[in-house]
């Protein structure tokens, strides 16, 4: 969080220090103009011979505080208060980086340290004024309403996603050639809205309540029968437990094709995370949904999944990070005489992003899923009606312009591939696509 330059400019004039220092004389003065950025240019390189000298980490800390680094800022205020434990400026300043930060805790802990020190009238307004804000900031942070926008527009390659052939050859006991008739696959250019809402509101410092909707509605322009709409909706707890964070949500989600209902689902998710060294997290996750069709009762069926996620930033150029998981779990119809819609599942995931700056980054993501039904339908000619083995392989890739901090586009590709022993379920898919998001 970046504080109003009001504030800092107060700080400045009802409690400006003395410097007897050309270089820090200079630093001050282009600090007074609001040249934060050749004040850090001048100051920076001084920083291994100077570091531990009051004034100058008062300063320094000044300006990395406005350049939007205030854990760097945070450093040099405490060397200063290292010093100089009574330096009030150095103290409000380490106020305004704990704000900054989102430590409110913090924060006031300093502001009630200048307070003792029975400061002058000028000097206490200030003080109050920023206890205002630290108050403003906690409520805030207590609850927080967000809502966004998603605007999409693109091409689908196999938007029925169907076989690559719409005639595929059978045996046949008599040499004639018998060939089954299947849907012909079809592409068509699409446009999606997505709007949502998310209410986080916390308890205290380790507990945080969640609650989240969206609807999503996905036109096919040649081919309106496959237009979609989804409506999600789930409520969920936080809670951490010394270093680890256990979470629970409620899912919900209704679905609709060509304009009517199609399928319902409701589902439990529960996680536990754990950070490690080096910025990397290792989490566990479980998830039990129940799918009900309208108008397909014998589809109805349970899923419950199990699964290790891990996910790690790196410090280097372009500030990697990436995530891994493995999963594996169940889909089992409500109906046993329905057990070809049944099946056993695992896979693996795997993405990243590179940031060349704060607007611009670069996003990946590769999954393998492999299933293994229980049994054949009885209801297809042969070879199709012996058990069914499916593996889906889908990659994506995208790229992000963060034009605002409330505007996002981001253009992406996505290649999908089924390889089956049923050549009736082998299908690829490409789908090109650019996404318009707003925060509201």
């Amino acid at each position: 969080m970046r504080l109003h330059r009001l504030f800092l400019s107060m700080s400045l004039l009802t409690i400006p220090p003395v410097f007897a220092d050309s270089v820090l004389d200079q630093a001050q003065k282009l600090i007074n103009t609001n040249k934060y950025i050749q004040a850090y240019d001048l100051l920076a390189p001084l920083e291994d011979e100077r570091a531990g000298q009051p004034d100058y980490d008062y300063l320094y800390g000044l300006t990395l505080l406005e350049a939007g680094e205030p854990s760097r800022a945070a450093f040099a205020f405490e060397r200063c208060l290292g010093a100089e434990p009574n330096n009030g400026p150095c103290r409000v300043q380490m106020a305004r980086t704990h704000l900054a930060l989102g430590e409110t805790v913090s924060s006031r802990k300093e502001l009630d340290t200048i307070k003792q020190y029975n400061p002058p009238p000028e000097v206490k307004q200030l003080v109050e004024q920023y206890l205002g804000l630290t108050k403003k900031v906690e409520a805030d942070k207590q609850r927080q309403i967000r809502h966004y926008l998603k605007l999409s527009t693109g091409h689908d390659t196999n938007v029925n996603g169907a076989t690559e052939n719409s005639r595929i050859a059978l045996p046949s006991t008599n040499n004639q050639p018998v060939f089954l008739i299947v849907p012909h696959r079809q592409s068509s250019a699409f446009a999606n809205v997505d709007v949502g809402s998310s209410l986080y509101y916390q308890f205290n410092p380790d507990l945080v309540a969640s609650l989240e909707g969206n609807i999503d509605y996905r036109a096919v322009f040649n081919n309106p029968e496959f237009d979609t709409y989804t409506a999600n909706a789930n409520a969920g707890l936080l809670k951490n437990i010394g270093n680890t964070a256990l979470q629970g949500k409620i899912q919900l989600q209704k679905m609709g094709l060509d304009g009517q209902d199609y399928r319902d689902m409701m589902g439990l998710l529960a996680q536990a995370q754990h950070p490690l060294a080096n910025d990397a997290q290792v989490a566990v996750f479980g998830q039990f949904s129940q799918f009900r069709y309208d108008t397909q009762a014998a589809r109805d069926a349970d899923r419950s999944t199990l699964g290790l996620a891990y996910s790690q930033a790196l410090n280097a150029r372009f500030t990697p990070s990436f995530y891994a998981s493995l999963y594996q779990g169940q889909e089992s119809t409500t109906d046993s005489q329905f057990d070809y819609f049944s099946y056993d599942f695992q896979g693996f995931r795997l993405g990243g992003s590179l940031s060349y700056n704060a607007q611009l980054s670069l996003n990946a993501h590769a999954s393998i899923e492999q299933r293994d039904y229980v049994k054949g339908n009885p209801w297809l000619v042969a070879p199709f009606n012996s058990a069914r083995q499916d593996d889906e392989s889908q990659f994506s890739l995208g790229l992000t312009w963060q034009i605002k901090p409330q505007y996002s586009l981001q253009p992406y590709y996505t290649y999908s591939q089924t390889n089956a022993n049923h050549t009736i379920n082998d299908f690829t898919r490409h789908v090109f696509g650019v996404d318009f998001r707003m925060s509201l």
